[in-house]
């Protein structure tokens, strides 16, 4: 009995689910915080179709530079649909994976290839570690989405059924406008339009002809017209070239020369893994302090094979082999990945490796097929041979499948959690700062700061020129220490920090608070006022720049900056309680007066707003009111004594019986005096 024509295709997508179904229980990691967890866009109703007018870190800290808007849209469904947990993003990761797999023995199956060969090339794909990092990062189906439309696209080109001929040559241009908006390298597949227009394979079917030429070039004008609207899209919504942070890549700040080596080298490693997929790793150091990339065996054996690559889709191409267009995908996917036309958004990402795995399965799976038929041609065995000889074949092929499969479940256990990944970063590329910076912030994260400290020390050595990665270094060290030289240290670290990115305003505001531990308000009322110009509503900047003009006596600008904070934190006792006491200061009595009747309504419980308007009432000699408040204060709290023995005001009453008195009577109390460091006078 012939099997249903579904169960292939379902067999292939199961197999690429079993792979991975152990990400289910993963949590969300590195750009899924951001993308996912923190971007409150993906909550807003519309988001899914207003997704196509913003970039795609919209709802993020990050700039624009990429447009990627069906990703983003996924996202926001996935979420309505599944929950925002981590476990429905995940699932539909594996879900994305397998209909790929499916889809990629569709189109083997339509090339066409035949079962063995076409059952090779999906399962190689299902297996391959390459899947293991879009898989298992939830943002990372930036490569399965245009994956998914690329192979729709190309399904939809060989269509050879008389009329639907033309509507399928629409159709791959609409997909192809798919995959655009899912990711900028799937443009690589125009190239294989335009070669398969200009120059077409021949099929292995005898009297299966191409489409007519007038048909092939509808194709093209729809492929055309679709990165004409992708272009257009962009346009519109103000998207230019991203820039890359050389903390991210330090390619992007070598200079061209060095660049074209140190990317060799690196894709000489991408190309080996594609084809061998150990464990990938890469000790070099980019770092500027580093010594210039210098050409060696390994960069001559990676442009070589590049070049051979090339020279081989050339050839393959004018003679119109069927492996052209697979090898030439496999190629043009590769090179935007390769820091070789221009450096990328990440130094390390094998997920940049999935869609040039696609024409690689194929190519694989081509292969196979021409091997087994010049096998069969050349020895013509009996029916009983060719049965021996298959199971053969498929158990090589089994335990290949077997061994890729367990390589890629266990590659995929680095994303399960950040701390697992950044360490596996650290050992694979001991000298990438990002690795060492993000393992840093994870320790931070768990509360060990110490351990934190260490990474982000190491990262700095390597590459010290991110601003992000000196003030995480400075505020992890203010956790481990606390004295003067740690201050210093850390102060170093802001200044480089602001001065690397003079609009990054935190270190600015962190700066000024060191320099006020350090007894240095003049340097504080600089740096503050400078984070004040750049970030007008930030109050902890505003809080600085306040205390530092107190620190240096200009008690009534500090009591205007206070007073602005107080009618913007009127519950913060650490901005109402110098308002009134710069004010007490400055010698303006009547202000401090109803700063302090205000404070204390706020306030009711606190003793010291009766202290200060004690304090106010003194200073105005007048005694009765004075002592009444006293009295109301030392009944909250029996700190007043000690706050008296710390100001001058009541100086001229120390010598009156009743003032006396008045201490020696008073209640005790519970505490409730000003936080620690309030200034008293």
């Amino acid at each position: 009995m012939r099997e249903p024509r579904w169960v292939p295709y379902a067999a292939v997508a199961l197999l690429a689910a079993a792979v991975y179904v152990h990400t289910l229980s993963f949590g969300f990691v590195f750009d899924d915080q951001w993308l996912v967890v923190q971007n409150r866009f993906l909550l807003e109703p519309w988001s899914a179709l207003t997704a196509f007018t913003h970039h795609f870190w919209y709802g993020t800290p990050f700039g624009a530079g990429f447009y990627r808007p069906i990703v983003v849209a996924s996202l926001a469904l996935n979420g309505r649909l599944f929950g925002w947990g981590p476990a429905g993003f995940h699932a539909f990761n594996v879900l994305l994976h397998a209909g790929n797999a499916a889809l990629v023995l569709l189109l083997a199956r339509r090339l066409p290839l035949s079962g063995f060969a076409a059952g090779l090339s999906a399962a190689l794909f299902a297996v391959h570690p390459v899947g293991a990092w879009p898989v298992g990062s939830v943002v990372a189906r930036v490569d399965l989405l245009p994956a998914i439309f690329i192979l729709l696209a190309w399904i939809a080109w060989t269509t050879r059924d008389g009329g639907w001929q033309r509507g399928g040559m629409l159709l791959t241009g609409a997909c192809f406008l798919g995959a655009l908006l899912c990711k900028e390298s799937a443009a690589a597949f125009l190239g294989i339009v335009v070669m398969a227009v200009l120059r077409p394979p021949v099929s292995r079917i005898e009297g299966r002809a191409p489409p007519p030429r007038s048909v092939r070039c509808l194709g093209l004008a729809a492929s055309v017209g679709a990165l004409g609207i992708y272009l257009v899209a962009r346009r519109i919504n103000g998207i230019g070239l991203p820039s890359i942070e050389q903390l991210v890549n330090p390619l992007a700040g070598m200079p061209w020369s060095s660049r074209v080596i140190a990317a060799l080298a690196l894709s000489g490693r991408y190309v080996l893994y594609l084809v061998f997929p150990l464990r990938f790793a890469d000790p070099h150091d980019y770092a500027p302090s580093a010594s210039p990339p210098q050409v060696t065996a390994g960069v001559v054996l990676a442009a070589t094979a590049l070049l051979v690559w090339v020279a081989a889709v050339l050839v393959l191409w004018w003679r119109r082999d069927r492996l052209a267009l697979p090898a030439a995908f496999a190629l043009g996917s590769f090179l935007p990945a390769s820091n070789l036309l221009r450096p990328i958004n990440s130094l390390y990402a094998q997920n940049f490796l999935y869609l040039p795995l696609i024409g690689l399965c194929l190519v694989t799976g081509e292969i196979a097929e021409r091997t087994v038929s010049r096998a069969r041609a050349g020895s013509e065995p009996s029916a009983h041979g060719r049965a021996a000889r298959i199971p053969i074949r498929g158990w090589v092929a089994g335990a290949v499948v077997v061994v890729l499969g367990l390589a890629a479940a266990r590659e995929a256990l680095i994303w399960r959690a950040e701390e697992p990944l950044f360490r596996a970063w650290t050992r694979r590329f001991p000298n990438y700062a990002l690795a060492h910076f993000n393992l840093g912030l994870t320790r931070l994260d768990l509360g060990d700061a110490a351990t934190a400290l260490k990474s982000l020390r190491r990262a700095l050595a390597i590459d010290d020129r991110s601003p992000q990665l000196q003030a995480y270094t400075a505020a992890a060290l203010m956790l481990v220490r606390d004295d003067r030289e740690a201050l210093e240290e850390a102060l170093s670290h802001y200044r480089k920090a602001f001065q690397s990115d003079p609009q990054f305003v935190k270190p600015r505001v962190n700066a000024a608070s060191i320099l006020l531990r350090l007894g240095r308000p003049e340097e504080a009322e600089r740096e503050a006022r400078e984070a004040v110009r750049i970030a007008p509503d930030l109050n902890e900047a505003r809080i600085d720049l306040a205390e530092s003009m107190f620190r240096q006596e200009k008690y009534l600008e500090a009591a205007r900056e206070f007073g602005r904070l107080a009618a913007i934190l009127p519950d913060r006792f650490e901005v109402r309680s110098p308002h009134v006491v710069s004010l007490i200061r400055g010698g303006d009595l009547d202000a401090a007066r109803q700063a302090a009747l205000a404070a204390r309504k706020e306030f009711p419980g606190l003793a010291w707003f009766d202290f200060c308007l004690a304090r106010v009432e003194a200073r105005s000699g007048r005694r009765a009111e004075a002592f009444a408040l006293l009295e109301a204060s030392l009944a909250k709290d029996e700190k007043t004594r000690d706050w008296i023995g710390e100001v001058e005001d009541f100086d001229r009453y120390r010598s009156d019986p009743a003032f006396a008195a008045l201490l020696a009577s008073a209640r005790r109390g519970p505490s409730t005096g000003p936080a620690p460091g309030a200034p008293l006078r």
